[in-house]
C-alpha cells in the first residue's frame, strides 16, 4: 500500500490500536482518521471491541455524513454486456447472478434461458453452458440462481427450483449434480474451505388468506452445507422478508418498507443479519456465534405520505385498470414501525465486509459502509447509481443494471483502493 498516505495511516493507527487494551474485559479502542472527506479536519472513526463469553463484540461509530473512504469507483464501466437488438447471446433476460473468473472471463447466470453465458474480459461472448430442461446440467426457467467457481477449475450453477447444484468442468462438460441439504436450499456463497452458506429456497411459516396481522414475516432457517451436500450446521431460524396482507382481499405483497434478513460469507465466517437494527452476527462453519459487529444507527419511522408516494410511483406506468386493481391490493396497508437499518451485504477477497445503506424514499444513492476483516469501520464508499452489486473484487465491482427500455446489462466497474 505504499504511495497511499491515507491507507498507510490506517495501518499505522491499527498497529497502535492493537496495543491499547483496557481492563480485564479485553476492551480494545481504535481511533483512526476517515479518508476522502476533502477536509484537513478529518473526523475520527471510533471502534471498540470486547469479549463476551467467547464472542467478540465490535461497536463502531457511524462515519460522518457525506464523508467517503478514499477508494474510488471509475466514472464509467470497463465492460458492459447487454443489448436491445442484435445477436441474442447479448440480449440478457432475467439475469440472476454473475461472477468474474480468475482468468478474466465473466460468467452470467441468464435465468430466462437457463444458461450460464461466458464472456471475455472485453465483453465478447465466448460460449454458453446449460439449457432449459430436466436433464443433467440443465435448468428450470429462472435458474441458475447463482454461478460460482468450484474446486479444480470447475464452475457451479445453482438450481434453486430443483434444490441442487450443477457442476461443470473447465471445458463445459457436466461433471455431477449435488443436492444441498435435505430440503430445497438456496445457494448464497462458498466459504474458503468449500462449505456453502445456504437458506431454504421456499419460505416457511407464512400463511396466506384473510385474518391475523396485516404485517407478517417469512421464517427462514440458514445453514452451512458441506461440499458433499450434507448439512453441517444450522445457523438458526430468522425473521425474514416482511409482507403486507390485505384484510379486504386474499392478496399479499412484500411491504415497500419491509424488513428482511441478509446473509453473506465473510472469509471463514457466515453473516446472517436481520435488517431490523444495525447488528451483524457472524458464525463459524460449525454454527457457533463468534462475532457481532454493530454500528451506530438511528432508526427512522416512515410517514403515510412517503408510503403513498412509493405505492403510486410503483404502478404509474400501468393501465388504469391495473392501477385500480393494485390500489385495492394495497388499501389499508399498515406502516412499518421503522425503515430497515441496511439493505444488502457483500464481502470481498481482501476480507472487507460491505453493508449497503438503506435508501429512503426520494434517495437514489448506493452508499456502503465498509468494515475491515476484524469488523472495524473504515468509512463510506459510493457505487454507481442504479447498479445492483453482485460481486466485489480486489479491483472491480460487478453488477447488473436495467435502462429505461428494460434492457438488462452486466457491468464491471474498476475499483481503485489506492485513491484518495
Amino acid at each position: 500500500m505504499a504511495g497511499s498516505p491515507c491507507l498507510d495511516g490506517l495501518m499505522k493507527n491499527a498497529d497502535v490500536a492493537r496495543a491499547l487494551r483496557i481492563g480485564a474485559a479485553g476492551l480494545v479502542v481504535v481511533l483512526f482518521a476517515a479518508c476522502g472527506t476533502g477536509s484537513d479536519s478529518r473526523p475520527a472513526l471510533r471502534s471498540e471491541a470486547r469479549d463476551s463469553a467467547g464472542v467478540t463484540i465490535v461497536e463502531n461509530a457511524r462515519p460522518a455524513t457525506g464523508s467517503r473512504l478514499g477508494w474510488q469507483v471509475a466514472e464509467v464501466p470497463a465492460v458492459s454486456i447487454g443489448a436491445l437488438e442484435g445477436d441474442e447471446v447479448y440480449q440478457l433476460y432475467a439475469v440472476e447472478d454473475a461472477a468474474r473468473l480468475p482468468d478474466g472471463r465473466i460468467a452470467v447466470a441468464n435465468g430466462g434461458t437457463g444458461e450460464i453465458r461466458f464472456f471475455s474480459a472485453d465483453g465478447t461472448h465466448l460460449e454458453s453452458w446449460g439449457a432449459l430442461g430436466e436433464g443433467p446440467g440443465e435448468f428450470a426457467q429462472w435458474d441458475p440462481e447463482a454461478v460460482s467457481t468450484w474446486p479444480g477449475d470447475s464452475i457451479m450453477g445453482a438450481a434453486l427450483w430443483r434444490g441442487r447444484i450443477e457442476i461443470f468442468d473447465a471445458r463445459g462438460n457436466h461433471a455431477r449434480t449435488a443436492t444441498l441439504g435435505e430440503g430445497r436450499f438456496s445457494f448464497l456463497g462458498r466459504m474458503p474451505d468449500g462449505d456453502i452458506l445456504a437458506k431454504p429456497g421456499l419460505p416457511i411459516g407464512l400463511q396466506f388468506g384473510g385474518g391475523g396481522s396485516t404485517l407478517r414475516r417469512l421464517e427462514t432457517e440458514f445453514a452451512v452445507i458441506a461440499p458433499d451436500g450434507e448439512t453441517r450446521a444450522s445457523l438458526g431460524t430468522h425473521h425474514g422478508d416482511e409482507w403486507f396482507f390485505s384484510q379486504n382481499t386474499p392478496s399479499a405483497r412484500p411491504h415497500p418498507f419491509g424488513r428482511s434478513v441478509q446473509a453473506a460469507t465473510w472469509g471463514p465466517l457466515a453473516v446472517v443479519a436481520a435488517t431490523d437494527r444495525y447488528e451483524l452476527p457472524a458464525y463459524d462453519r460449525d454454527g457457533r456465534l463468534v462475532r457481532i459487529v454493530r454500528r451506530d444507527h438511528e432508526l427512522r419511522a416512515p410517514t403515510q405520505a412517503e408510503l403513498d408516494s412509493v405505492l403510486t410511483a410503483s404502478w404509474a406506468d400501468r393501465s388504469e385498470e391495473d392501477q385500480e386493481r393494485l390500489r385495492g391490493f394495497s388499501e389499508g396497508m399498515t406502516l412499518v414501525e421503522f425503515f430497515p437499518a441496511f439493505s444488502a451485504l457483500h464481502s470481498d477477497p481482501l476480507g472487507y465486509l460491505w453493508v449497503q445503506e438503506y435508501n429512503f424514499p426520494e434517495q437514489n444513492e448506493n452508499i456502503w459502509t465498509v468494515f475491515d476483516p476484524d469488523g472495524r469501520v473504515q468509512g463510506f464508499v459510493e457505487t454507481p447509481s442504479g447498479l445492483d452489486v453482485l460481486e466485489i473484487g480486489e479491483d472491480y465491482i460487478l453488477g447488473t443494471t436495467t435502462d429505461e427500455l428494460g434492457v438488462e446489462r452486466v457491468q464491471l466497474w474498476p475499483l481503485n483502493r489506492r485513491a484518495g
